[in-house]
């Protein structure tokens, strides 16, 4: 999978756990981690974090908890049996709230059906920059590189004539002038 795709995959999840989410919050995510908090009482919060390699989805995710609950170890040892194809993440993180929730007695939130839909096309929400460096792979920058390239499409160089004939030293040195002519774009970002 690209990483364009797993971060369409990580963008659909937060957009359902926000951090406001009253069970499950996706607090932080790059592509090759995600930190979550699953509420099990006002005052209880267990912190879930997962390490996606770059094999993703062929290599299944790796969850871990900083508790010595051996239930806890249980819960994310049994998601190593959901091998769901592209959408992998996504299938063993509404395993893994649906099992905790069954651990903690708690009723399932209605959100967790919203796993089994298909991502989005377009975009899920915002871009923004998790962590303190952004990732980008080569083919996003080659893809960005050539948006740029289409945007110079909409610019047309016009030569400036002189309103009295003669060339000044200005005109000697501009070779021409940039005008801008906004034109739609017929393409999804």
């Amino acid at each position: 999978m690209s990483v364009s795709g797993l971060k369409a995959e990580l963008k659909f999840l937060e957009s359902i756990f926000d951090p406001n989410h009253e069970r499950f919050r996706i607090i932080d995510w790059k592509p090759d981690e995600l930190s979550c908090q699953f509420n099990v009482t006002g005052e209880k919060l267990l912190i879930i974090h997962c390490n996606i390699t770059e094999s993703y989805p062929s290599t299944p995710p790796i969850w871990f908890v900083d508790s010595d609950d051996p239930s806890l170890a249980q819960v994310l040892e049994r998601l190593e049996d959901v091998r769901k194809g592209s959408t992998l993440l996504l299938q063993q993180l509404k395993k893994l709230i649906c099992d905790l929730c069954r651990l903690y007695n708690l009723p399932q939130h209605p959100d967790v059906e919203m796993l089994d839909q298909p991502l989005p096309a377009g975009p899920v929400g915002q871009d923004r920059k998790h962590g303190t460096e952004e990732v980008t792979s080569e083919e996003e920058e080659e893809e960005e590189m050539g948006e740029d390239i289409e945007d110079l499409d909409h610019y047309e160089m016009k030569e400036e004539e002189p309103v009295d004939g003669k060339k000044s030293e200005d005109d000697v040195m501009a070779v021409g002038t940039l005008t801008y002519f906004p034109q739609p774009l017929n393409k999804e970002k």
